[in-house]
This record gives structure tokens, sequence and C-alpha cells, in this order.
């Protein structure tokens, strides 16, 4: 396409304030929904970089007129910002968990939550003094749509038994709802602090700044711990970081009344990271110490009955009845012994001198400095040792920063919070993290399935990609538009991830997702149906996550669904079936490199490759690329070549391969090849 064309599209599509380019984009994102009118602009900026992006590549060679083509492109646009902006909207929710144990859990109810000093009709209403506007509006876009809904009707003067009458909701979804919309990550965006944040950001670098040192001890007070919360001087919300409410009522109970007492209590552990020139500091160790101190000064919760001592003596001054310390003959103020019982109470329910006392309190602090997003990594792991740590929370630790971000974010969807029958308890205690791990390993990689949460974590961590996670957020998207409420009770943290494992592969079919949600609907009647003579309960071993259980169970499931949904593998799905399958490196060398290698050869072939000083966490070395890896050192040792500098170059050029090995073992040997002819020509 020439320049006269060019500019000919760009003046049909940009003329009259981009009318006719607004009116196509408009017609494509209004169908993903949760697009405010405030993101419009930042659309129609996308769609106009669409648009010259697409007037210098296409070509009417390609078969498809313009505007068909220009649509493709902004829908591809569109649903990559879609997806960021979820992502976005997400990360405030990545550790809403609720101050509260759930309701039937503890002692709390949901007229503690409604009688809480964060007073959610308080703190979002328009007339509110409390909280600034802006910090109002970061907590209302913090939440999710059906949280949003709430908000509103909130604002507009309905009482809460009217509210659930209007959504729907039962009693025990509409509290958890609630307990997440005055979480303790919610709290702290209403009582943001922005004047002050600078003057701590300034602290924290001049510090950084002026020592080499490793680590340094320090005492921080509970007041001062709570205006570092508030401040987002400390951040408890790194994605390494188990949730917050870990602890039972009692143990709660115990930390209030330890501290009351002034009894030592382990020290509080922190790392600084700087982040874009500025020092961040996370928590490592005590978030649940540090989040219950917080949650406690903002009456979150009231001590048990529980509680090992509850009776905390302490000393009063006298007053007189206008109020003022009472004086002795010598001027000294009088003063006398009382003792309080806190059993039942909440923080306002204190005698002052108690309220005193518990924000005085000093935590003993370790404060590493300096530190990478391994040392972190490394401490956490170091610290979480020795502690009671469920296998989902230590496992999360060994995926990596990156991806663990993107499982605590997929984890937040509303589909988990609302939607499936998963516990409250299950939040906090990284249950559902572990449900997004076992789905996207049953998704993509199920013949390595791993039984031990550390072992599948780590092997993701070398072989999964951000696609993987991004497709498993768009599989949810897809499922919470059609399902039902008796098919999202089936997803339970138990079979959740098989459910998922099958849905990856029904969209390959290319029915309508109607149809997947009829057949998990009609599941419950087919356990008993055999396949082959055997029923999907049969197939149930000593453990449900040993890998022949999982892979049996998921075969399984995808006969009957096929069978269901009269689903005919074509000769095409067949051939796609197999080149998804491991491919057995020994046939693949034999095929391709060495008609008469053997298995000794083989392993002589892999401790070569241990053995070249190449990065091991290269996605070159995933398993999937073995079978053509193994083939090259078989050619260069046939053929007499030194691979020692070569590969090491390679690898140092290269991250990626061809997934379809036979290609991909071409392309490596021609490079090989390219490579051994410049040296002869040099």
């Amino acid at each position: 396409m020439d320049d006269n064309q060019k500019q000919k599209l760009l003046e049909e599509y940009a003329a009259n304030d981009m009318a006719k380019l607004r009116k196509i984009s408009y017609s494509i994102f209004k169908k993903f929904g949760g697009i405010s009118e405030q993101d419009h602009d930042d659309f129609y900026s996308k769609a106009n970089e669409e648009l010259w992006k697409a007037t210098e590549i296409f070509d009417e060679s390609m078969g498809i007129p313009f505007e068909g083509y220009l649509k493709g492109c902004l829908a591809r646009k569109f649903k990559t910002e879609m997806t960021g902006l979820n992502r976005i909207k997400r990360k405030a929710d990545r550790l809403s968990i609720s101050i509260n144990t759930p309701i039937g859990e503890d002692e709390s109810t949901l007229e503690d939550i409604l009688k809480s000093d964060f007073d959610i009709e308080n703190e979002i209403s328009e007339k509110s003094v409390i909280s600034s506007e802006e910090n109002v509006q970061n907590y209302l876009a913090s939440l999710n749509e059906t949280e949003k809904q709430i908000a509103t009707l909130i604002i507009q003067g309905y009482e809460h038994s009217d509210i659930k009458e209007k959504l729907g909701f039962s009693e025990k979804k509409y509290s958890r709802l609630l307990k997440n919309m005055s979480s303790f990550e919610k709290q702290i965006i209403i009582n943001y602090n922005k004047s002050n944040v600078q003057i701590e950001e300034d602290k924290e670098m001049e510090y950084c700044t002026q020592t080499l040192e490793k680590s340094k001890p320090d005492r921080w007070s509970v007041a001062s711990i709570i205006k570092k919360i508030n401040n987002y001087t400390i951040r408890f919300d790194h994605p390494l970081q188990r949730e917050s409410e870990q602890w039972s009522s009692v143990m709660k109970g115990n930390l209030i009344s330890d501290i009351l007492q002034d009894n030592p209590i382990p020290p509080l552990v922190f790392a600084e990271q700087v982040i874009n020139g500025l020092a961040t500091v996370w928590n490592l160790d005590g978030k649940q110490r540090s989040t219950n101190v917080y949650s406690y000064k903002n009456d979150g919760f009231k001590i048990t009955k529980n509680v090992r001592r509850w009776n905390i003596h302490y000393q009063a001054i006298v007053k007189d009845e206008n109020g003022k310390p009472d004086l002795d003959k010598d001027g000294f103020r009088k003063c006398e012994q009382k003792c309080f019982d806190i059993r039942g109470k909440k923080f306002s329910d204190l005698p002052e001198e108690l309220k005193d006392k518990f924000l005085d309190y000093n935590f003993e602090i370790v404060h590493y400095l300096n530190c990478k997003s391994d040392d972190i990594a490394y401490h956490l792991a170091r610290y979480n040792e020795g502690k009671s740590m469920s296998a989902s929370q230590k496992g999360i630790i060994r995926i990596g920063e990156e991806f663990a971000t993107m499982v605590k974010s997929i984890s937040a969807m509303p589909f988990f919070r609302e939607k499936g029958a998963y516990t409250g308890a299950e939040y906090s205690n990284g249950t559902v993290d572990r449900v997004v791990i076992e789905s996207v390993m049953a998704s993509n990689f199920l013949n390595e399935w791993r039984k031990d949460q550390n072992d599948m974590c780590s092997y993701m961590k070398e072989n999964a990609t951000t696609e993987m996670f991004e497709n498993f957020e768009d599989v949810i998207d897809r499922l919470s538009k059609v399902g039902t409420d008796e098919v999202f009770e089936m997803f339970n943290s138990k079979d959740s991830f098989l459910y998922f494992g099958l849905f990856a592969r029904f969209v390959n079919t290319g029915l309508d997702d109607e149809r997947f949600v009829e057949f998990i609907a009609e599941f419950s009647a087919l356990h008993s149906k055999e396949v082959d003579g055997v029923t999907y309960d049969d197939l149930n071993g000593k453990s449900t996550k040993d890998k022949n259980v999982v892979i049996s169970k998921i075969k399984h499931l995808e006969t009957l669904m096929n069978e269901f949904l009269h689903i005919t593998k074509s000769e095409v799905n067949d051939e796609e079936d197999k080149s998804n399958e491991e491919i057995q490196v020994i046939d693949f060398v034999r095929e391709n490199a060495k008609p008469n290698v053997t298995e000794d050869d083989i392993d002589d072939y892999y401790g070569m490759l241990d053995g070249y000083s190449i990065d091991k966490h290269s996605k070159l070395l995933s398993w999937e690329n073995e079978p053509s890896l193994i083939a090259l050192i078989a050619y260069s040792f046939d053929n007499d070549i030194d691979l020692d500098d070569w590969i090491v170059k390679y690898f140092n050029g290269n991250n990626n391969f061809i997934a379809n090995q036979k290609e991909n073992y071409i392309h490596m040997k021609q490079c090989l090849e390219n490579y051994i002819k410049k040296g002869e020509a040099a």
C-alpha cells in the first residue's frame, strides 16, 4: 500500500474527531464490560495508535478488507488492555483477606463488622469528613463489581437487610463480601496519609544511601507501626508472603494480652528494597503480629473469652472531680492499682491507661538493608522454615515473584470470592492459590504433574510462561459468564483443578462454553458410568493428587464429556494430541541424528549438557526442548565438533525455541554450521 492510500485511510477514519474510528472502537470494547466512562479516552487513544500501525502493515494481498484487518487489531489490543486493567484493579484485592475470621469459625459476627471503627457507611458517604475524597475514590476503585454494587446501595441509604434482599445474597455470602470491604488492605487505603509519605520516603532513601550494613536492630512502638501502615511506609503484600488472618481468635487475644502485660514478643523482621529509586520496606516475619495490632486498634475484633490471661493489672492516676490529676501534699500525682478484665473487649472498651500502654508498647525490629528480590525470597523461606505453614504457602515461595504475583491476582478474582464453593479460611491459608497453580499445571503440563506442591511450584518456575496464567484468567472470565449456581458449587478446593484442566481441553472443540456447563451440571449423574470397565469413582487411589490418579481422572472426564457432547476427535485433533505428548528423546535422536544411538549414549549426552557453562535457568533447558538439544549434541559428537563456545553464545542470545522439535533441531544445526563456517573463514 503506497503513501497516498495510507493517507486516504487515515483521513477517512480520523475525520470529524475520529468519528468512524470511535464508532468501530466503541462497538468492540463495549462487549468486554467493566469499562468506565473515564477509560474511554484511553481506549480511543490506543485505537488511534493501532490505526497508524495497521496502515503501515496492511497489504491487499492479505485477501481481506482493511476495515476487517483493523477490527482484528483493535480487538486484540483492547483485550490486552482489559487484561491489564483487571490485573491492576485486582492488585489491591490481592490480600483482601478479612481481618475477622469468617462467621461461624470464631466468636465474631456480622454485627462486629458493622459496628467496628471502620464504618463502611461513614467511610464512603459523600458527606464523610473522615477520609479525603481521593482516598474514598481509591477505596471504591479497589472493590470488585459486586462490592461496588453494595457500596453504591449503602451510599444511597439502603439498609443491609434491604441490600441482601435486593441482590439476592445469603447472609453468609453478604457477610463475606462486607468483611472483604472492611479488610486490613481496605482500611489502609481509607487511612492513607499522603502528606506524610514523602517525608517517610525521604528518610528511608537518606538512610538507604548512607549505609552499607546488611541489617540493623531497631525498636518501633505500636503507634509507630500503625502510622507506617497507614502511610504505606511498610508493605505487607509481597507476593511471596502468606496472607493476613492466619491466627485463631485465641492467638490474637493472647497477643493483645501479652502487649498489655508488657511481655517480650519475638522481633518483627523487615527488608528494604529500592524500587524505581525509592526504598520499599517489606515485612518478612511478624505479619500476623503487625496486622492484628492494627486491626485491634481499629476495633476489628474483641478479645476471646479463652484468652490465656485476661485480668490486666495497671496503675491509674487518681483524678479530682474536675478530671484533673489529684496531687498529694508534696505535689506528686496520686496513683492507684487497678485490674481490668479484657475478655469480650475491643480497643475502644479499654481504660485510657491501657489504651496508652498498648500504643506505647515497643516491638524489637530486625531491618535488612539493600535487598534484592532473591534476598527477600531467601529470608522469607528462612524465617518460615520452623513455622506452621501450609504446603500451599510454602510452595508459592518456590514459584518466583513474577508468577506468585499473577497467582495472587487470579485468586482475587470474583469467581473465587463470590461464585465457587471456597471457604473464607481457604483464602487466608493459601488454598485458593494452590487451586490456581494446580489448574495451570493441569491445563498445560498434565504429563509432568507433581504431587508435592513444592515440586510443582519449582517445575512451573522453570517451565511456565506468563501467557499460561493470562490464558487461565480468560478461562475464569468465560466460566464466570456462563456458569450456574449449581455448577459453581462443584468448583471447590478439592476438584476445581480437574474441571479447569478439562475446560482447557474443551476449548479446542470450538463449541460454545454453555455446552461445557451442561456437561459439568450432568456429571453428578455420570459418576457411575463406566469407561473401559471403570467408573470415575473407581479411580481414587491412596491420594487424590497422585500423578496416575490425576491423569486418569482428567482423561476419564474428557471421554465422558466427548460422549455427552457427541464430540468425535478428528484426525487433526489426533495429530494435535500426539504433538502434545512427551517425545521420547532416544526415538527422536534415532530418527533425526544418530540411528544407532543407545541409552548409554543418551546418558552421556545429558552429562555433557550438564557440563556446559550455560544458564541453568534458561527456557532452552525445559523438558519440551530436550529432544532437539540432545540430538544436536549427538550430531556434534559424531562429527567431532566442539560445542563448548558455540552453545554458550547460543544460550546467551536465545531464550526461546520452536515448539516443533524437528524444526528446532534443524534451526540449531544450521546456526552451528554457520558459526563453524565463519570461524573457518576467519
